[in-house]
């Protein structure tokens, strides 16, 4: 994770910071500005099941406090069914693990407490950071506030199982028992719209582009302590006497880069495949190609080209040259076996079969990532889904006080369209069936934001283009509806004309807010080496 820390660019609009300016801004002022937002949205949601209950609505105080619990419940039921979070699951209920069950059932109970202490960490550890003048300290410290903790995944299902339905219900509740609320309870409802939208806005800033972020070193803030043990097994590998084969582009013709003179003149021996040809080759033809070997030619061979696919495999010993490594493409094998033998000085064919046995191939692939977002790439970011979320969620409260069964339908048509497409765009074809709620999940998030959260987007521009085309004219589409055949019939129909205004207002800054962050905030993208 220090590693992380280290690599990650630490500029401001252009500008570099020291590691103290780094630290401040990218951990101080976001952990104290978290801790302020998480405590303000705890009070004023228990100011808000006061007002229900002091306005004789048990049933809407019931489902305040319902939602204040629910992602905690849903951390709770995750982390203790999954193995991997328990000190000894292979033991039974030892003491090691009876306890850790304990802390889990104070943190479910008292998950305010649970999640201040979080930030407390984060606080002091940001603080320790800053007070440090030798980078390496400062870089330990940061390593330290940001280590994993269970704690953040009921911080992320905070956003989307507190949060957004705590706004839909608070606007529901508004909009159809207006009259009947106390001014007090209105107040209070309103700032709580605010400050949770506030959080949902947040945890998608950090979301929005998580899985494209991962692959550059960014982990899941909760992820379990085996896996990480796994991956930094994995990231330890070596990649000595590495020897590299790409596929090149259709335009362009195999280049063969040399490290040595007598490479250098093996090269000529090689048979240029036509490219539709070798596009058509599996990649099992590739390795059959007699490669030049002698324990005096040390030196790789690497293939290069455009794309992003590459064959890898290691060998302390020549290879074969046998019958059964003929290139099917050439015609002239035995001509050229002869003059290869001859090159080198020895009979390939007398070099003992058991040196195959020392190949390791693998395929490695390069994938695009993306850096995480400085301060002010966030800030932008925050503003702009705080604008786009506010004109959705009126959007849709609005035409549900109208036409109700319509908007149940257009919701439900929201959700079939995108997923659809991210099944047929994400990068893997494997569904798994436990993750069937975690896609129903994910489906509701996409009626309000789109994140990259567990699956990679193919063609991010395209979906990002067609999703937000979608929703702005669903917005459009369900505000004129209402506002030219249905306001003219309300008493209070000036709510409704502040509402139509502040769906537009919104949707322009949101417009706005998108452009600027993607023309001059939008983290850079890296290429990410990645085996497989």
């Amino acid at each position: 994770m220090e590693n992380r820390i280290i690599n990650t660019e630490k500029t401001l609009f252009g500008f570099a910071l020291a590691s103290r300016q780094y630290a401040i801004l990218n951990h101080l002022v976001p952990s104290i500005l978290a801790c302020i937002l998480f405590i303000f949205i705890i009070a004023i949601d228990i100011g808000v099941v006061f007002r229900h209950y002091k306005d004789n609505d048990p049933i809407w105080a019931s489902l305040t406090i319902f939602f204040m619990y629910l992602p905690a419940i849903g951390s709770f039921i995750i982390i203790t069914t999954d193995g991997d979070y328990w000190p000894e699951p292979e033991n039974g209920m030892t003491s090691d693990n009876l306890l850790w069950l304990y802390h889990k059932v104070f943190g479910f109970l008292f998950f305010p407490v649970y999640n201040i202490w979080r930030f407390a960490e984060r606080i002091f550890w940001s603080i320790e950071a800053i007070r440090s003048n030798v980078d390496e300290t400062v870089y330990e410290a940061l390593t330290k506030a940001i280590e994993y903790r269970v704690i953040e995944l009921y911080v992320f299902l905070q956003a989307y199982l507190h949060c957004l339905p705590q706004v839909l219900l608070q606007l529901h509740i508004l909009m159809r028992h207006n009259s009947d609320i106390a001014k007090e309870s209105k107040i209070t409802q309103a700032l709580c719209i605010i400050l949770n939208l506030s959080k949902v806005a947040v945890t998608t800033t950090y979301y929005q582009r998580f899985r494209a972020q991962k692959l550059t070193g960014t982990q899941y803030p909760w992820l379990k302590k085996k896996k990480l043990i796994r991956t930094r097994a994995v990231s330890d590998f070596s990649h000595e006497d590495q020897v590299m084969l790409r596929k090149s582009n259709l335009s362009q013709k195999r280049v063969i880069e040399k490290q040595q003179n007598t490479l250098d003149d093996i090269s000529r021996l090689y048979d240029i495949q036509p490219e539709v040809v070798k596009e058509r080759r599996r990649s099992s033809d590739i390795y059959l190609e007699p490669e030049p070997a002698s324990n005096e030619i040390n030196g790789s061979t690497v293939i290069t080209d455009n794309t992003y696919d590459e064959v890898e495999f290691r060998h302390n010993n020549p290879p074969t040259l046998n019958d059964e490594t003929k290139n099917p493409h050439t015609s002239s094998y035995s001509a050229y076996k002869a003059r290869f033998s001859s090159m080198l000085g020895f009979n390939p064919s007398t070099i003992p079969n058991s040196s195959i046995s020392n190949f390791n191939i693998k395929r490695v692939t390069y994938i695009k990532g993306l850096q995480e977002d400085d301060m002010a790439g966030r800030t932008i970011s925050f503003l702009w889904w705080f604008t786009f979320l506010l004109g959705r969620v009126l959007a849709i409260s609005a035409f549900g006080y109208f036409f109700m069964k319509a908007c149940i339908w257009l919701l439900i048509s929201h959700v079939i369209i995108v997923i659809a497409v991210l099944f047929y765009d994400v990068k893997t074809d494997n569904i798994k069936r436990d993750k069937s709620v975690f896609f129903l999940f994910i489906g509701v998030i996409y009626i309000f934001c789109i994140i990259e959260f567990k699956i990679r987007f193919k063609k991010t521009n395209l979906i990002y283009m067609l999703y937000f085309g979608l929703t702005y004219l669903e917005n459009i589409i369900m505000c004129l509806i209402w506002y030219c055949f249905e306001i003219e019939s309300l008493e209070t129909d000036y709510w409704y004309r502040y509402i139509f205004y502040a769906i537009v207002a919104s949707t322009i800054f949101s417009i706005s807010s998108m452009t600027f962050y993607h023309i001059l905030n939008k983290p850079k993208s890296v290429q990410i080496r990645v085996e497989t």
